[in-house]
């Protein structure tokens, strides 16, 4: 083939942007022939702006704000701010103007009642709306349409389950082959999701087959940690109703002794209801931005086992790196606006949060202990623990070694396979082993159970006696025989337990 011209490398380079579709124009030679073309015409590789001055002009004039503007379009603040410059808008929007006015006649010499202006979005809307108005906008000629839809072959616990995307629920057509794994990145066609893998919800946030933003609708054994990578995740009946959002947001940083666990605790401790009809729970905060994940999904989760019927996470860096290339650039806005109407409003500041423990009752339900140093005689780290926990078991009992009299009191249940082989790989099981620790596979804590793995780590106590202590909660009715289950993050349960010394720090915390 007769090497093109300049002149028509620039002309196929204008029409078809990419050296792939050169390459596929020109009859299906191969794109590095092209790539070498180029260079040898000095002619310079396609480059197009990501973004285009009226999107930047557009989110600006939103927020007025680099950083929220930034989190609208995934990329930094700084990044957002060196667009700004670029296109050269430095001015500020008209409604910070108008609001710098409003000010300047409240505080006129006259004292006469001056004009209130109130500058604010047409609608404002919660973040719960935005993806139910997004859904809708997305799947018009459904009325009880979503993103995705969740559900369980037939209905039992250990039974395939189909992740569908569109507006209604489709069944693959070929039947589930054990030892497969989800597919990474979004895909367009109903796939198998099988329990032998583990927990449901992190094969889900393992594969990144549901982006943020999207609405979900399934179980809530099954979905309801999805909320913490920006996901509305409901069951079938309260996906289509209005919901009652409420805002629960922590101020200043948390202390180093606690965790997401804590955080649910307090919320229990201060008598916020969750359990009342149709509340969906928004967090912020930056100590929430600054939570990883699996620490996110854990407080969603958390949350909707505790009576909210969903609850959701902003999306924010540690949730974009997460995802990586996958949301090449783009997120849809689902973050509030700042004069958004919830039904309630609750405010924690970080440091009121204290390491505390948690009575599990026969129906499941979770109640604050009034006593800060309940009698602990095994510890669980699970059912389904996540990276985090895992990684933090093993950094604080490194060095020490579980006396001989509570042999087997320690026991580490990774969420999935693919968890156990991460901590495998970090070498977070060898740490917990050569403790003392013992690991079960995902296999063998299914078959156990719930109540199999506390009467294991409760050993061979009279029932009275036994005090169990997990880091989540039931998934199932806890049995009187498995003995009293404490529910705790896992700094508090393995400080209390006598398996580690404790340190002065949480100590007095838990005396204050």
């Amino acid at each position: 083939m007769k090497i093109p011209r300049k002149a028509d490398l620039i002309n196929l380079q204008e029409i078809y942007k990419s050296d792939a579709k050169i390459a596929e124009a020109l009859g299906g030679i191969p794109e590095y022939l092209i790539a070498y073309w180029r260079r040898k015409k000095g002619v310079a590789p396609h480059s197009a702006p990501k973004f285009t001055k009226q999107q930047i002009a557009d989110v600006w004039e939103r927020h007025g704000d680099d950083f929220r503007c930034g989190r609208e379009l995934n990329i930094s603040k700084a990044a957002f701010y060196s667009w700004r410059r670029k296109y050269g808008i430095l001015e500020r929007p008209a409604f910070l103007k108008l609001e710098q006015l409003e000010l300047l006649l409240n505080r006129s010499e006259t004292g006469a009642p001056s004009a209130h202006l109130v500058v604010e979005p047409a609608q404002p809307r919660t973040a719960v709306d935005k993806i139910r108005d997004h859904c809708r906008d997305r799947w018009p000629g459904a009325s009880h349409a979503a993103d995705c839809h969740i559900a369980a072959q037939a209905g039992r616990s250990d039974s395939p389950v189909v992740v569908s995307p569109g507006p209604s629920v489709r069944w693959p057509t070929t039947p589930p082959v054990a030892g497969t794994e989800l597919p990474d990145g979004p895909g367009h066609d109903p796939v198998w999701c099988l329990p032998d893998r583990g927990s449901i919800v992190w094969q889900l946030v393992e594969a990144r087959t549901i982006l943020p933003g999207s609405l979900v609708v399934g179980p809530q054994r099954i979905v309801s940690g999805l909320g913490g990578l920006g996901i509305l995740a409901s069951d079938p009946e309260g996906a289509s109703g209005p919901g009652r959002p409420i805002k629960i947001e922590i101020t200043r940083r948390l202390h180093a002794a606690c965790d997401v666990e804590d955080i649910v605790l307090a919320i229990l401790y201060h008598g916020w209801r969750l359990d009342e009809p149709g509340v969906t729970v928004e967090f912020s905060g930056m100590p929430i931005e600054r939570l990883t994940v699996d620490r996110k999904v854990r407080l969603c989760r958390l949350t909707v086992a505790n009576g909210a019927l969903a609850a959701i996470c902003p999306f924010d860096d540690a949730i974009r790196r997460h995802y990586g290339r996958l949301l090449l650039g783009r997120y849809p806005q689902t973050h509030a606006d700042r004069s958004a109407v919830y039904h309630g409003e609750h405010f924690l500041e970080g440091r009121g949060v204290q390491p505390r423990f948690g009575s599990v009752d026969e129906t499941g339900c979770l109640h604050v202990l009034p006593q800060s140093d309940p009698d602990i005689r095994g510890v669980v780290i699970g059912p389904e623990a996540y990276p985090y926990e895992i990684e933090l078991a093993a950094s604080l009992i490194e060095g020490h070694v579980i006396p001989g009299a509570m042999a087997g009191a320690l026991l580490v249940c990774p969420a999935t396979i693919g968890v156990y082989r991460l901590a495998q790989r970090r070498g977070w099981l060898q740490t917990l082993i050569n403790a003392g620790a013992s690991v079960l596979d995902v296999g063998l804590a299914r078959r156990l159970g719930w109540n199999g793995i506390v009467r294991l780590a409760a050993g061979d106590q009279a029932d009275s006696q036994r005090a169990v202590c997990c880091t989540n909660l039931p998934s199932e009715p806890p049995t009187p025989s498995a003995g009293r289950l404490v529910f705790a993050s896992v700094r508090s349960a393995l400080s209390h337990s006598g398996l580690i010394p404790r340190t002065d720090q949480s100590v007095s915390l838990l005396t204050e």
